[in-house]
Protein backbone atom coordinates (compact mmCIF):
# COMPACT_ATOMS: atom_id res chain seq x y z
CA UNK A 1 0.00 0.00 0.00
CA UNK A 2 1.01 3.19 -0.96
CA UNK A 3 -0.08 6.65 0.06
CA UNK A 4 0.84 10.02 -1.66
CA UNK A 5 -0.58 13.55 -0.11
CA UNK A 6 -1.37 16.19 -2.92
CA UNK A 7 -1.72 19.92 -1.82
CA UNK A 8 -3.48 19.85 -4.81
CA UNK A 9 -4.63 24.04 -5.47
CA UNK A 10 -6.34 24.05 -9.24
CA UNK A 11 -5.31 27.92 -10.10
CA UNK A 12 -7.90 30.41 -12.06
CA UNK A 13 -5.39 32.40 -13.34
CA UNK A 14 -3.91 30.46 -17.09
CA UNK A 15 -1.44 31.44 -19.78
CA UNK A 16 -2.85 28.91 -21.67
CA UNK A 17 -5.30 28.80 -24.66
CA UNK A 18 -8.51 27.47 -23.45
CA UNK A 19 -9.78 24.22 -25.59
CA UNK A 20 -13.54 23.57 -26.40
CA UNK A 21 -13.90 19.91 -25.13
CA UNK A 22 -17.13 20.45 -24.22
CA UNK A 23 -18.88 20.04 -20.91
CA UNK A 24 -17.56 17.47 -18.70
CA UNK A 25 -20.38 15.00 -17.48
CA UNK A 26 -20.02 11.90 -15.60
CA UNK A 27 -22.32 8.91 -17.13
CA UNK A 28 -22.70 5.82 -15.20
CA UNK A 29 -22.27 2.84 -17.02
CA UNK A 30 -25.42 0.53 -17.88
CA UNK A 31 -26.85 -1.55 -15.04
CA UNK A 32 -23.53 -0.15 -13.00
CA UNK A 33 -25.89 1.18 -9.44
CA UNK A 34 -23.76 -0.17 -6.11
CA UNK A 35 -25.13 -3.61 -5.31
CA UNK A 36 -27.87 -4.17 -2.81
CA UNK A 37 -25.18 -6.20 -0.81
CA UNK A 38 -23.11 -2.83 -0.04
CA UNK A 39 -23.81 0.32 0.62
CA UNK A 40 -23.94 3.46 -1.73
CA UNK A 41 -20.47 4.92 0.14
CA UNK A 42 -19.26 8.26 -1.47
CA UNK A 43 -19.96 12.04 -0.44
CA UNK A 44 -18.73 13.46 2.44
CA UNK A 45 -18.44 13.65 6.15
CA UNK A 46 -19.50 17.07 7.10
CA UNK A 47 -18.95 16.63 10.84
CA UNK A 48 -15.29 17.25 10.50
CA UNK A 49 -15.03 19.53 13.67
CA UNK A 50 -15.31 16.32 16.31
CA UNK A 51 -11.86 15.09 14.61
CA UNK A 52 -10.59 18.60 14.45
CA UNK A 53 -10.06 21.58 16.64
CA UNK A 54 -9.74 23.64 13.54
CA UNK A 55 -12.00 25.90 12.09
CA UNK A 56 -11.23 24.87 8.48
CA UNK A 57 -13.40 21.51 9.32
CA UNK A 58 -16.41 23.68 9.02
CA UNK A 59 -15.68 24.68 5.86
CA UNK A 60 -13.79 21.39 4.01
CA UNK A 61 -15.13 17.79 4.72
CA UNK A 62 -13.53 14.32 4.58
CA UNK A 63 -14.39 13.35 1.01
CA UNK A 64 -14.30 10.45 -1.25
CA UNK A 65 -14.03 11.24 -4.81
CA UNK A 66 -16.55 8.42 -6.34
CA UNK A 67 -19.13 9.56 -8.15
CA UNK A 68 -22.05 8.87 -5.52
CA UNK A 69 -24.39 5.49 -5.54
CA UNK A 70 -23.16 4.72 -8.89
CA UNK A 71 -19.89 2.15 -9.39
CA UNK A 72 -17.19 3.98 -11.09
CA UNK A 73 -15.10 2.16 -14.04
CA UNK A 74 -11.29 1.97 -14.41
CA UNK A 75 -9.07 0.20 -17.01
CA UNK A 76 -6.18 -0.05 -14.55
CA UNK A 77 -6.24 -3.31 -12.36
CA UNK A 78 -4.45 -1.40 -9.57
CA UNK A 79 -6.16 1.81 -9.74
CA UNK A 80 -5.45 4.73 -8.12
CA UNK A 81 -8.21 5.84 -5.03
CA UNK A 82 -8.62 9.60 -4.12
CA UNK A 83 -9.66 11.25 -0.60
CA UNK A 84 -9.95 15.16 0.23
CA UNK A 85 -8.22 14.77 3.86
CA UNK A 86 -9.10 18.56 5.65
CA UNK A 87 -6.99 19.63 8.53
CA UNK A 88 -7.83 17.19 10.93
CA UNK A 89 -6.26 16.14 14.61
CA UNK A 90 -6.82 12.01 13.45
CA UNK A 91 -2.92 10.63 13.06
CA UNK A 92 -4.02 6.91 11.63
CA UNK A 93 -7.20 5.99 8.76
CA UNK A 94 -7.96 2.89 8.07
CA UNK A 95 -8.12 1.91 4.42
CA UNK A 96 -10.45 -1.16 3.38
CA UNK A 97 -11.36 -2.76 0.24
CA UNK A 98 -14.36 -5.49 -0.25
CA UNK A 99 -16.63 -7.70 -2.76
CA UNK A 100 -19.68 -7.07 -3.65
CA UNK A 101 -20.73 -9.44 -0.88
CA UNK A 102 -18.98 -6.50 1.51
CA UNK A 103 -16.22 -9.59 2.40
CA UNK A 104 -13.02 -7.95 3.42
CA UNK A 105 -10.20 -8.57 0.70
CA UNK A 106 -7.73 -5.71 1.65
CA UNK A 107 -7.18 -3.74 4.86
CA UNK A 108 -4.24 -1.64 5.93
CA UNK A 109 -3.54 1.58 7.95
CA UNK A 110 -2.28 4.83 6.80
CA UNK A 111 -0.66 7.85 8.42
CA UNK A 112 -2.71 10.90 8.05
CA UNK A 113 -0.38 12.70 10.75
CA UNK A 114 0.00 16.45 9.26
CA UNK A 115 -1.57 15.89 5.98
CA UNK A 116 -4.09 17.08 4.31
CA UNK A 117 -5.67 17.66 0.91
CA UNK A 118 -5.85 15.31 -1.96
CA UNK A 119 -4.76 11.45 -0.63
CA UNK A 120 -3.94 9.18 -2.80
CA UNK A 121 -4.28 5.27 -2.31
CA UNK A 122 -2.22 3.03 -4.49
CA UNK A 123 -2.85 -0.92 -4.47
CA UNK A 124 -0.19 -2.87 -3.29
CA UNK A 125 1.36 -4.77 -6.17
CA UNK A 126 0.43 -8.05 -5.10
CA UNK A 127 -3.17 -6.78 -5.43
CA UNK A 128 -5.30 -6.44 -8.30
CA UNK A 129 -8.97 -6.33 -9.03
CA UNK A 130 -10.93 -9.02 -10.62
CA UNK A 131 -12.17 -7.98 -14.30
CA UNK A 132 -16.03 -6.95 -14.18
CA UNK A 133 -16.30 -7.17 -10.72
CA UNK A 134 -17.52 -4.55 -8.21
CA UNK A 135 -15.35 -4.01 -5.13
CA UNK A 136 -16.43 -1.19 -2.23
CA UNK A 137 -13.24 0.69 -0.74
CA UNK A 138 -13.48 2.68 1.94
CA UNK A 139 -11.34 5.04 4.08
CA UNK A 140 -12.11 5.42 8.08
CA UNK A 141 -10.62 8.27 10.03
CA UNK A 142 -10.12 6.94 13.55
CA UNK A 143 -10.77 10.14 15.12
CA UNK A 144 -10.64 8.18 18.98
CA UNK A 145 -8.57 5.43 18.52
CA UNK A 146 -9.93 4.81 21.55
CA UNK A 147 -13.66 4.22 19.95
CA UNK A 148 -13.67 3.26 16.43
CA UNK A 149 -17.68 4.22 16.35
CA UNK A 150 -16.14 7.28 16.14
CA UNK A 151 -14.13 6.88 12.68
CA UNK A 152 -15.34 9.27 10.18
CA UNK A 153 -15.85 6.90 6.91
CA UNK A 154 -16.28 7.67 3.07
CA UNK A 155 -16.00 5.49 0.17
CA UNK A 156 -17.40 4.01 -3.34
CA UNK A 157 -17.61 1.48 -5.53
CA UNK A 158 -15.24 0.76 -8.13
CA UNK A 159 -15.07 -2.32 -10.90
CA UNK A 160 -12.16 -2.50 -13.21
CA UNK A 161 -13.31 -3.19 -17.23
CA UNK A 162 -11.36 -3.02 -20.07
CA UNK A 163 -12.07 -0.26 -22.29
CA UNK A 164 -14.03 -0.82 -25.65
CA UNK A 165 -11.56 -0.86 -28.82
CA UNK A 166 -13.31 2.32 -30.53
CA UNK A 167 -12.91 3.81 -26.95
CA UNK A 168 -9.51 3.13 -26.98
CA UNK A 169 -9.13 4.55 -30.89
CA UNK A 170 -10.96 8.10 -29.69
CA UNK A 171 -8.50 7.74 -26.43
CA UNK A 172 -5.22 7.54 -28.65
CA UNK A 173 -6.62 10.84 -30.88
CA UNK A 174 -7.28 13.02 -27.95
CA UNK A 175 -5.55 15.39 -26.36
CA UNK A 176 -5.42 15.25 -22.40
CA UNK A 177 -9.19 17.48 -21.70
CA UNK A 178 -10.40 15.34 -23.99
CA UNK A 179 -9.44 12.15 -22.70
CA UNK A 180 -10.85 13.34 -19.71
CA UNK A 181 -14.44 14.02 -20.87
CA UNK A 182 -14.26 10.65 -22.68
CA UNK A 183 -13.31 8.71 -19.54
CA UNK A 184 -16.50 10.31 -17.99
CA UNK A 185 -18.73 10.04 -20.46
CA UNK A 186 -18.20 6.54 -20.90
CA UNK A 187 -18.59 5.59 -17.09
CA UNK A 188 -14.55 5.61 -16.42
CA UNK A 189 -14.81 8.02 -13.36
CA UNK A 190 -11.19 6.87 -11.79
CA UNK A 191 -9.58 7.17 -15.29
CA UNK A 192 -10.83 10.83 -15.59
CA UNK A 193 -10.17 11.71 -11.71
CA UNK A 194 -6.31 10.60 -12.39
CA UNK A 195 -6.05 12.08 -15.83
CA UNK A 196 -7.01 15.33 -13.82
CA UNK A 197 -4.56 14.86 -10.77
CA UNK A 198 -1.43 13.78 -13.00
CA UNK A 199 -2.29 16.81 -15.50
CA UNK A 200 -2.60 19.45 -13.30
CA UNK A 201 1.11 18.18 -11.43
CA UNK A 202 2.43 19.04 -15.03
CA UNK A 203 0.10 22.53 -15.50
CA UNK A 204 -1.15 24.20 -12.21
CA UNK A 205 -1.65 27.45 -13.96
CA UNK A 206 -4.31 25.44 -16.49
CA UNK A 207 -7.87 27.60 -16.53
CA UNK A 208 -9.54 25.34 -18.93
CA UNK A 209 -7.76 22.08 -16.59
CA UNK A 210 -10.36 24.28 -13.88
CA UNK A 211 -13.36 24.21 -15.50
CA UNK A 212 -13.12 20.45 -16.71
CA UNK A 213 -12.36 19.79 -12.77
CA UNK A 214 -15.42 21.49 -11.67
CA UNK A 215 -17.76 19.90 -14.17
CA UNK A 216 -16.54 16.73 -13.26
CA UNK A 217 -17.19 17.24 -9.66
CA UNK A 218 -21.02 19.07 -9.88
CA UNK A 219 -21.71 16.21 -12.73
CA UNK A 220 -21.52 13.55 -9.52
CA UNK A 221 -22.50 16.06 -6.92
CA UNK A 222 -19.48 16.68 -5.39
CA UNK A 223 -19.56 19.92 -3.81
CA UNK A 224 -16.92 22.33 -4.86
CA UNK A 225 -15.91 24.21 -1.41
CA UNK A 226 -14.68 20.90 -0.13
CA UNK A 227 -12.70 19.46 -2.96
CA UNK A 228 -12.00 22.55 -5.29
CA UNK A 229 -8.93 23.17 -3.64
CA UNK A 230 -6.95 21.66 -0.86
CA UNK A 231 -5.15 24.96 0.70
Amino acid sequence: MATVTLPLSISLASAVTPIDVGRVSFEPPPRKDAPRSGTAGGGSRSDMLSCSSSIQAKTKTLTALTPGKHVGLSHDRRPVLYVYLPKTDAKVAEFSLFDDKMNGVYQTDISVENSKGFIAIKLPSALSLVKNKPYHWSFALACNPEDRTLDMVVGGWIEYTQLSQDLQNKLIKANSLERISLYARNGYWYDAVATVMELQQKEPHNSQLTRTWTELLTSVGLSLNIVATAN
